[in-house]
């Protein structure tokens, strides 16, 4: 698909779930499966008299983040108070940051890594800024929006910690921008602020223009798949306009996730419609201490385990794949540790077993999902000692442990190689006809006889290289033993 010259940049923001409390008060920061209304305060509603108190782990979430994406960091940052009105905001406006009239975000400008396993490379974007700030309530309707005789506020959201990150427009297509959003959701559940997997977890906004037309937002995407399917209608669609001869408004609009398409809803508002100033009831908050605090969060950057199993030699595909998945990492370092070989531990972690596991519905994000380090150890000892060949282990073992993870060791092993040889010998005996086929010039027997061995295995995997190989030899032996007499 063919686009005019284009634009995309993005507004990610991201709930801390994993905060424990809202960012001003003590209420929970993951509100899922709680009754409406429930998770409030004084402080989260606005009530006259409440004063916010900022957190101190959601600061340091977002300061560590900011960190990773090597930004400029003001001394202390600034609240600021961002006025628009909505059911479900409480206040009338958002305490946010804003980098101008007198605000300081926690990053004023950045540099972020993000890897792309499509080219195989990391790519970099610049940040604009990041901001912290609350999350409003939800409104829910009984139908859609437009059809729906009644609105309900839900406010156990309200006051939620969110950093929202405002990239530059560099991004160069749909897909990178799905992965960079990727791998910023992966740093934020490995520094432990973010399930990226929970519901309402993380919404973006795409800005999107292409030449000569006026910015289009699309707001409140929360899927990478989505988010990527948005833009390339979007692209499409002012491509088209312009061509045609038309004008692209600045606007915003919304995605529609069941005909595929974007739709209006409102004129862009301007920066200065929100009436920003700082939140008199919050002083600066120093940063010097918050850094030093987050220091240790920078050591999970995912970018630092990928450098570790590559440097095993491991293709760097496989280390993503791996690192993708915290309890996969974690597995395949305890197993290394304990003296495994990296390469094939790396095979069977991020090729097989994660393979396995999608194709049986197993959640590979799941710690329990996952065998222990031990059995991935020893089975990797198998296979280098030579007492099973990998595809041995790959076809008997592992299906059983992606079933499994707990299965023992002993129930996953098929009859040892010292074995095969009395199987050959047996299929040899038997199969007295394919044998004097071969000798006598038939190559195709030796199929036959390979097929034989393997039925005799009793539905085990077998490599059937190694079979062929060994019956190989055997029939040459018995050519030769011929010859002499």
């Amino acid at each position: 698909m063919s686009y005019l010259p284009f634009k995309i940049g993005l507004e990610i923001h991201l709930q801390l779930t994993e905060a424990g409390t809202k960012l001003f008060c003590d209420c929970r920061s993951n509100y899922r499966g709680m009754a409406p209304n429930s998770n409030v305060c004084p402080v989260c509603m606005g009530l006259p008299g409440a004063l916010p108190v900022p957190r101190r782990q959601p600061l340091r979430f977002a300061t560590a983040l900011s960190m990773l994406m090597n930004c400029e960091m003001p001394p202390a940052m600034i609240f600021t108070r961002k006025h628009y009105f909505y059911p479900d905001l409480p206040k009338n406006y958002q305490i946010t940051q804003y980098q101008g009239g007198g605000g300081a975000p926690i990053c004023l400008r950045g540099r972020a890594r993000y890897y792309d396993p499509d080219a195989d490379g990391w790519r970099e974007v610049t940040i604009r800024r990041i901001n912290v700030e609350e999350d409003p309530g939800r409104t829910e309707y009984d139908g859609t929006i437009t059809s729906s005789e009644n609105a309900y506020i839900d406010y156990n959201r309200s006051g939620v910690p969110l950093v929202e990150v405002v990239t530059e427009p560099e991004l160069r297509s749909p897909r990178d921008v799905r992965r960079f959003v990727e791998y910023l959701l992966l740093i934020m559940e490995y520094i432990g602020a973010t399930n990226p997997r929970l519901d309402g977890a993380f919404r973006v906004d795409a800005n999107v223009s292409v030449e000569g037309g006026e910015r289009v937002e699309i707001k409140n995407i929360g899927s990478t798949l989505d988010l990527e399917r948005a833009i390339r209608y979007e692209l499409f669609r002012e491509s088209k306009l312009v061509s045609q001869g038309g004008r692209v408004e600045r606007e915003t609009r919304g995605w529609d996730p069941v005909r595929k398409v974007t739709k209006p809803q409102r004129a862009k508002e301007t920066e200065e419609e929100y009436l920003y100033f700082p939140d008199p009831d919050i002083p600066p908050v120093p940063m010097k201490e918050l850094i030093e605090e987050a220091r240790s969060l920078m050591l999970r950057d995912p970018a630092k385990f990928m450098d570790v199993i590559t440097a095993h030699g491991v293709p760097r595909r496989q280390a993503w794949s791996i690192v993708l998945y915290r309890p996969a990492l974690s597995v395949y370092l305890s197993a290394v540790e304990k003296g495994a070989d990296p390469l094939i531990v790396a095979r069977m972690i991020a090729v097989d077993l994660k393979g396995l596991m999608k194709k049986q519905g197993v959640d590979p994000h799941e710690d329990s999902s996952w065998p222990s380090p031990e059995t991935i150890a020893a089975l990797a000892e198998l296979i280098s000692r030579g007492e099973y060949t990998y595809d041995e282990i790959k076809y008997n073992a592992l299906p059983q442990l992606a079933a499994n993870p707990e299965t023992p060791i002993e129930r996953l092993l098929p009859p040892r190689l010292s074995d095969l040889s009395e199987v050959i010998t047996a299929v040899l005996s038997k199969e007295k006809k394919a044998v004097k086929d071969y000798l006598s010039g038939r190559e195709e027997a030796l199929d036959y006889l390979v097929g034989s061995a393997l039925k005799m295995r009793r539905g085990y995997a077998v490599d059937p290289k190694l079979v062929r190989s060994v019956i190989l030899k055997e029939l040459r032996q018995l050519q030769g033993n011929n010859k002499d007499n």
